[in-house]
């Protein structure tokens, strides 16, 4: 497909997004079941569990789990580790029946999730449920860490029985889903952003929760243009692949930093360094530098991090700040280095991409990551000495 064809294509898109009145049916919709409340939670189960071949990795369920963190009445902590180690399952068996949905991360906290999309509670389910010695696997009498029962509905039914469990409405948890879909669109699988934008799309609609064309519409013009879009992506993930070949070499080629004592780990959307012995601090913190690539923008940029991240990490982020002096805490200032209060990353720079120059873009980006080695690794080193011989 000539690049010209694909211009004429992708204008095409672009006036039938402007000219589109009508709101697409969704999935369920067409096979008349916009509101069975099995499936709802079929596909919640599909998007939360990152071992399914979405594509969102654990993304869906930190947003999920945010979103319940976030309401007032719970006191389930906001996602700060690694999330693959969360149990996701359905259906779990009770003395007194199943409940919908388990989200367990052991000796941490576990949800309990029964969730209802037009059908009232029936035979005091979610009592039944907060009084169960056992969850599936789980010993609630043993757990020890947060608990958490939550009764996920429309804003307009009626309240959950149980004392123990929260409600909290669909409406709310939508808005976390909605904010992952703007922040990351083109980040994940085309044919999964448009499953999840479906799966949006449904409730919304069946919720009367407002105007969806424009998710609606890019599902429909997605299903219309596959072949098109598909080329786009292919070429688009071709050139992402060869810029985190070059920065990778150009990190390599740039000082003395001879890659046979550090290890390299490329996904699809990031790479990193790291030092053997940067795994595994405090223990359980992980350490490295992971630039990203952020074409999906009006300045495209190579976002440049340091993450010390999972386990003890405050600990660790500590005392390597600790060890900082003025003149370093100034030289960062100078490089515009951001200390950052995320869950992976420590610091954080931008990087231009200049589109039309990639190789210099790549080489600043290298540069820069030596020049906060020279800075920040000496500490770094030192605080890893002082874990291995504690």
């Amino acid at each position: 497909m000539s690049d010209s064809h694909l211009e004429d294509q992708l204008l095409e898109i672009e006036q039938q997004l402007d000219s589109v009145e009508e709101v697409p049916a969704t999935t369920l919709s067409i096979i008349g079941q916009p509101r069975k409340e099995k499936y709802w939670e079929d596909l919640l189960v599909y998007f939360l569990d990152h071992t399914n071949p979405h594509g969102f990795g654990t993304d869906v369920l930190d947003a999920f789990v945010r979103s319940i963190a976030a309401h007032s009445a719970t006191k389930l902590p906001r996602p700060s580790t690694d999330l693959t180690a969360v149990q996701v399952q359905s259906q779990v068996p009770t003395a007194s029946g199943p409940f919908d949905i388990l989200l367990w991360l052991e000796n941490e906290w576990f949800v309990c999730l029964e969730l209802k999309s037009k059908s009232p509670e029936s035979n005091a389910q979610t009592v039944r449920y907060a009084e169960a010695p056992q969850l599936g696997d789980l010993d609630v009498e043993t757990h020890e860490g947060v608990a958490e029962y939550v009764y996920l509905a429309p804003a307009t039914a009626a309240p959950s029985q149980s004392e123990r469990f929260v409600d909290i409405t669909w409406e709310h948890v939508i808005e976390y889903f909605e904010q992952l879909m703007t922040e990351s669109r083109g980040q994940y699988p085309a044919k999964s952003e448009a499953q999840l934008a479906d799966y949006i799309d449904t409730i919304k609609h069946e919720l009367n929760m407002g105007d969806i064309t424009d998710i609606s519409t890019e599902t429909e013009l997605y299903i219309k243009y596959a072949d098109t879009i598909e080329t786009l992506t292919e070429n688009f993930e071709r050139d992402k692949k060869k810029i985190f070949n070059s920065l990778t070499e150009a990190f390599f080629a740039t000082g003395e930093c001879q890659k046979s004592g550090w290890t390299v780990n490329r996904t699809q959307n990031y790479v990193n360094f790291y030092k053997p012995s940067w795994r595994d601090v405090g223990p359980g913190v992980n350490i490295e530098y992971e630039p990203h690539i952020e074409l999906q923008r009006a300045q495209p940029v190579i976002r440049l991090r340091l993450d010390i991240e999972h386990g003890d990490k405050e600990a660790v982020r500590e005392q390597v700040t600790a060890k900082l002096t003025p003149g370093d805490r100034e030289a960062l200032e100078a490089a515009d280095w951001e200390f950052t209060d995320g869950s992976w990353s420590y610091l954080a720079k931008p990087v231009h991409f200049d589109v039309t120059d990639p190789e210099a873009s790549i080489r600043t980006a290298a540069h820069e990551l030596h020049n906060l080695r020279d800075i920040i690794e000496p500490h770094i080193d030192s605080t890893v000495e002082t874990y291995s011989n504690s």
